[in-house]
């Protein structure tokens, strides 16, 4: 018999260094202005991981220094607010009747809002992707004719949403299996950005956590009644996807069932 061990593998310390730098970003969007100190005791990461941490977001233009405070036990410190001026991030939304794209800053501060007629539930999902291409295109122009760097791209969509971001069902659009995600990458070619899909309901309860009537709120639940019924659902501050990314899905609710069917089949 042969017995085999697995060797522990070395942590890789570039990875854990994204992941403290992220640990930073998101103290400083949730509780700023803050300053180093703050960031350290609150976070556990030592005063001079802390220090250079904030230094390699200051050089990104991510957080910027807002002076000194002295209202604070001990010497006045310098205070960090988010930045993100030379940035942005774009989301497009697919409705029963129209195309909706808006870009962003880091701080949530909407860049442009763009809105297009479109008939998703006829036009099929090949033509969905060329004219969310084409929008995606323009508001891409426009950012970056500003001077900003696009950081990703993210599609809601009124329907399932698979953890690869493909769209098993959408009965509203009249969708069955699209590869969005997939499609979407490949037209938009060499994008240097991310490019994701989820639910329109899972993005609307993050938008309300984080710049809603309830942001900082760790148990939220947000019904989508448009096109499909959908839930999005925090609970402990964590978006609840489920083992299949299906969580949330109300499916249909039949308020007359003498009535035509529905493009699902029922």
């Amino acid at each position: 018999m042969i017995s085999i061990h697995n060797e522990p593998q070395p942590t890789d310390l570039g990875d854990v260094r994204v992941a403290n730098r992220a640990v930073v970003l998101r103290h400083v969007r949730l509780h700023a202005p803050c300053s180093r100190a703050d960031i350290a005791a609150t976070t556990g990461l030592n005063k001079a991981t802390v220090s250079s941490l904030v230094t390699e977001l200051l050089d990104r233009r991510l957080v910027r220094e807002t002076g000194l405070t002295g209202n604070r036990v001990g010497r006045p410190a310098t205070m960090l607010v988010l930045d993100g001026s030379p940035y942005a991030a774009l989301g497009l939304q697919i409705g029963a009747d129209d195309l909706v794209v808006v870009a962003v800053d880091p701080g949530g501060n909407r860049l442009l809002t763009w809105r297009r007629a479109f008939p998703a539930p006829t036009a099929g999902p090949a033509d969905t992707v060329r004219a969310l291409v084409t929008l995606a295109r323009r508001a891409i122009g426009r950012v970056t004719g500003q001077g900003r760097t696009v950081l990703g791209l993210t599609v809601g969509v009124p329907g399932l949403v698979d953890t690869a971001g493909g769209v098993p069902l959408a009965s509203g659009l009249g969708w069955r299996d699209v590869p969005l995600a997939a499609d979407l990458r490949t037209a938009l070619r060499d994008t240097g950005f991310t490019v994701t899909v989820d639910t329109d309901a899972n993005l609307a309860v993050l938008a309300e956590q984080r710049h809603g009537a309830y942001a900082g709120a760790t148990d939220l639940v947000h019904v989508t009644g448009g096109v499909s019924v959908g839930a999005g659902v925090l609970a402990g501050g964590r978006l609840l996807r489920g083992g299949r990314g299906h969580a949330g899905e109300l499916g249909h609710l039949c308020l007359d069932p003498a009535g035509p069917p529905c493009p699902c089949g029922r």
